[in-house]
């Protein structure tokens, strides 16, 4: 009897073992397959139309094999940051100790914004690596070496230190907008988008996301060559140093009504499967910018505003958390969508929204702001820069330094005053060499 049991003991244990080498063996797949099926129950993918007498297995096996191969970006995405974020963090620490100490960033922060980019959306590990080293030797030129305010030959934008067009484009917008008079150099990076044709190609080429071929993630191109289209063309479209076609606004506007989700009044990318289909993702930081930088002026704002509701945990760039947890970044965006959908909202989704708004409030204040004056840099927002500027940039939207711009609660904040105070003094030591402390300082210093 002992023998038996013993063997029966011994079985057990072997196939125990066995089980957990194959598990040990397929971990990958397994996490991958839990990923996919995350991403499947968040719904933020609108599917392809099923085309006429396609069997209902072969539809769960074409959405099956989307969401496994979706799964890869980001885990991908992962994979890059465990190789290269630690010698990139000590980077972006420096950048922000010597933000805080009032020094001009500007240069080193374009080079960082291309790395990011790259780190988080694209598959070329070696370029990465060598964005990341030249981030490392701007941190040892002065910054007087460098002015990101010159502009750049042989292209004419603003943009030193960065490689790639679209990034060149959106940080060389206001310098376009403002220009009136003819520039050193002629403005060719803008020949790429200066009939209505070529507009679309880029915007379409960044929108229809072929990811299983090219490896590569478009949502940033789309999201800024967007924005910074809409900046340029929409909200500043005088200019004394370009030439544009009066059409470009015509054509960006076509293109922005084809862009939105009929299903959910939302925009975002346009993922390519395997058999060509296009599954529609809502993402509501690129909402956030077709709402603000079209003034508000866009179809379907109150099934926006319920959509951004429903995506209330899911994480960006869908949905309005990070990380499970809030960001001043994009609660300021959800702010935004619901100011410009106010008038258009039954009281129900009102309520809704004021009870979100309230709780954004509570963790601003409890968790990112501090007492001093200062805001926490975050995984979102990762230099003192970006979180100032964000965490102003809310408390600004929800009205919480002026009652006139309330638009969500007669509430009173009788602590708001002292809250800009300390906030205004914090930056006025630091200095605003930074644009985005200079942004942050600028916005207190017009509640005064």
């Amino acid at each position: 009897m002992s023998t038996v049991r013993h063997n029966r003991r011994l079985i057990l244990l072997m196939g125990i073992l066995a089980l957990a080498l194959v598990a040990y063996i397929n971990r990958a797949q397994f996490v991958r397959a839990l990923v996919a099926d995350s991403i499947y129950r968040k719904h933020i993918f609108t599917p392809p139309p099923v085309s006429p007498g396609t069997s209902r297995w072969h539809r769960l096996r074409e959405e099956a094999q989307f969401f496994w191969d979706f799964s890869e970006i980001p885990i991908a995405r992962e994979r890059r940051m465990d190789l290269l974020n630690p010698t990139l963090r000590p980077l972006v620490k420096e950048i922000g100790r010597r933000q805080a100490a009032g020094e001009d960033m500007e240069y080193p922060m374009h080079i960082y914004r291309e790395v990011r980019w790259r780190l988080n959306f694209t598959s070329n590990i070696a370029v990465t690596q060598h964005r990341i080293t030249e981030l490392s030797q701007s941190l040892t030129r002065p910054a007087k070496e460098i002015r990101t305010a010159d502009q750049q030959d042989p292209d004419g934008s603003w943009a030193p230190g960065l490689n790639v067009w679209y990034l060149k484009l959106y940080y060389s917008v206001d310098h376009v907008s403002q220009c009136k008079e003819t520039p050193q150099y002629p403005l060719t990076f803008l020949d790429r988008i200066n009939s209505p044709e070529k507009l679309d190609a880029v915007l379409s080429a960044d929108l229809q996301d072929d990811f299983t071929r090219t490896g590569v993630f478009n949502r940033e191109e789309l999201d800024e060559t967007f924005s910074a289209l809409a900046r340029m063309l929409v909200r500043n479209s005088r200019t004394g140093c370009y030439d544009f076609d009066p059409r470009l606004g015509g054509a960006l506007a076509a293109f922005v009504n084809r862009w939105q989700n009929p299903a959910t009044g939302y925009w975002g990318q346009w993922m390519v499967d395997r058999q060509g289909g296009v599954w529609k993702m809502d993402d509501m930081g690129m909402t956030f910018h077709v709402i603000s930088d079209l003034n508000g002026h866009v179809n379907h704002l109150d099934q926006i505003a319920k959509r951004t509701l429903q995506l209330d945990q899911i994480d960006f760039p869908a949905g309005i958390r990070f990380n499970g947890h809030y960001e001043d970044h994009l609660n300021w965006d959800v702010v935004k969508i619901f100011r410009e959908a106010w008038p258009a909202l039954d009281e129900p989704t009102r309520q809704q929204a004021r009870a979100e708004m309230s709780r954004m409030l509570t963790w601003c204040l409890a968790h990112s702001y501090q007492p001093d004056g200062s805001f926490k840099v975050s995984d979102l927002d990762d230099t003192p820069g970006d979180a100032y500027r964000y965490g102003v940039d809310f408390l600004a939207e929800l009205g919480y330094f002026q009652r006139k711009d309330r638009f969500w609660t007669d509430q009173e904040f009788p602590g708001s005053r002292a809250v800009h105070d300390r906030i205004e003094a914090k930056l006025r030591s630091m200095g605003t060499g930074d644009p985005g402390l200079k942004e942050a300082y600028d916005t207190l210093q017009a509640f005064d």
